[in-house]
């Protein structure tokens, strides 16, 4: 079935044709020298109908890609979307947990000692410095922590 757009598509290229049989009836009227008259007719049969029908030919694969536009999006855009595997939620383990709170602790300790009671760091101290400081609070934290463990496991 074809759209309105089609149809109106086909008229106007009915219409060019119209339009290049009449340039080619008026060359030998045109004020042109003689000798030149059967070089702008031959050009003008031969150009004219290649260029009309490429540039019809663009327009209607140009109405066509619009109107299916919207198959076009869901086959490219919505169906690959609705095809991805859902992203499973990645579980915590225990060991996780465990190191965090340990780490928070660290960091706690770290601050505790590298700040002063307003929150701002003493003087020559900055943000790395505590993090180090926390590194090494973490490490004095995950053995001891491990003391504990063999000592529950040895009662």
């Amino acid at each position: 079935m074809a759209s309105r757009l089609d149809r109106v598509i086909d008229r106007l290229e009915r219409l060019t044709n119209e339009v290049n049989e009449l340039k080619l009836q008026l060359i030998p009227v045109l004020p042109l020298p003689p000798k030149t008259r059967p070089i702008v007719k031959r050009t003008v049969e031969g150009l004219d109908p290649i260029l009309t029908e490429l540039y019809f030919d663009t327009l209607r694969a140009g109405v066509q890609d619009l109107e299916d536009a919207p198959m076009n999006f869901r086959r490219n855009v919505v169906e690959p979307v609705q095809d991805l595997p859902v992203k499973v939620k990645k579980t915590r383990t225990t060991a996780q947990k465990r190191n965090d709170k340990l780490q928070s602790q660290a960091f706690q300790k770290a601050n505790s000692a590298l700040r002063k009671t307003n929150g701002q760091m003493r003087k020559g101290v900055n943000q790395r410095d505590i993090a180090a400081r926390a590194q090494r609070e973490l490490r004095k934290l995950k053995k001891s922590a491990v003391k504990n463990i063999k000592k529950r496991v040895k009662r």
